[in-house]
């Protein structure tokens, strides 16, 4: 089995996809906190700060793959907040995977990337970013690290801009723009499964939603270069919030 680390693996979306594919992956799991120990099975778990250089590269040793699913998630933090956990964890992080010599680093980016634009223009491979907060700011700021060490030391990098992540039985989605970015636990795990899986050289942007009747991102060159297949819509999901 191929070893992967799996970076905040006690958020939600790292607890779903070690729960989905423990049985295919030799998982090591770092998070600031320890996960569920329903997830934990076999797998190594290591509480860790990346924002601390120093630990990164004993976690990077002997892995196929990293999955960088750590740091501050929320659109209101502040440069406080985004510097050490998604900036210089991030940088620590994948300078370690360079020199393991890791085949491959999988980003957790955000569609926040793109918030800036409005909120019914579908989003297409290859525009600019237009981040809205300081948050959207680090993820891309993620992505472009994961270019820069792509194409000046060869690795193999995907960012996979998720989008709104919510369980099926969660809080229902009430904005068209939340619904038309929905990624559900089930698409979340499979397009993490298939960053690691798929044939890619250098770096590659994937939109992270699910199989939405209107999709904020649009699918198309995910679906191709990662054999991406969601299957969960959002507004067959969950009630409309409008008539």
């Amino acid at each position: 089995m191929r070893k992967v680390l799996v970076t905040g693996s006690s958020g939600r979306i790292g607890q779903a996809f070690v729960a989905a594919y423990q049985e295919r992956y030799e998982f090591v799991l770092t998070d600031l906190r320890e996960p569920a120990h329903s997830i934990m099975g076999p797998h190594r778990f290591v509480q860790s700060d990346l924002s601390d250089a120093s630990t990164a590269a004993d976690l990077c040793t002997g892995m196929d793959a990293v999955v960088h699913l750590a740091g501050v998630p929320d659109p209101d933090a502040g440069f406080d907040d985004v510097l050490p956990a998604n900036i210089l964890a991030t940088t620590y992080l994948i300078e370690a995977a360079r020199k393991s010599r890791v085949r491959r680093f999988v980003y957790a980016s955000s569609a926040q990337t793109i918030e800036g634009y409005p909120v019914d223009r579908q989003i297409m491979p290859g525009m600019a970013v237009a981040p809205a907060n300081l948050y959207g700011v680090s993820k891309c700021y993620g992505e472009a690290l994961c270019s820069l060490y792509a194409t000046q030391h060869g690795m193999s990098c995907v960012s996979l801009r998720i989008g709104a992540f919510e369980p099926a039985d969660g809080p229902p989605l009430d904005t068209m723009r939340d619904l038309s970015a929905w990624l559900s636990p089930r698409d979340a795990t499979h397009l993490i499964d298939r960053a690691i899986q798929a044939e890619i050289d250098g770096s590659f942007i994937a939109h992270g939603i699910s199989n939405n009747r209107f999709k904020r991102l649009d699918l198309t060159e995910t679906r191709r270069v990662l054999g991406y297949a969601p299957q969960e819509d959002a507004f067959s999901t969950f009630p409309m919030p409008f008539g």
